[in-house]
């Protein structure tokens, strides 16, 4: 099984999506801190990697589960 990658900050998860090749980030990542806290306060549990983050994007967002890990993601690349 492959390491979980734990990302703390929008900062990181914009460096993170700059740089990964990964097709999903399910099972891979999981969120925490001040950027699990961000993503719970719109009550869906996702981030929009287009309004959220700067991305120009096709409407990407990112899902976590309760606990920060991602559990669903669409356009990450």
């Amino acid at each position: 099984m492959e390491n979980m990658i734990v990302l703390n900050t929008v900062a990181e998860l914009r460096e993170f999506l700059d740089n990964t090749s990964l097709a999903s980030l399910v099972g891979r990542v999981a969120f925490a801190s001040d950027l699990l806290e961000k993503v719970r306060e719109n009550g869906y549990n996702q981030i929009c990697i287009d309004e959220e983050l700067g991305f120009m994007d096709d409407g990407g967002w990112i899902e976590v589960d309760e606990v920060g890990y991602v559990v669903d993601d669409f356009a990450i690349n």
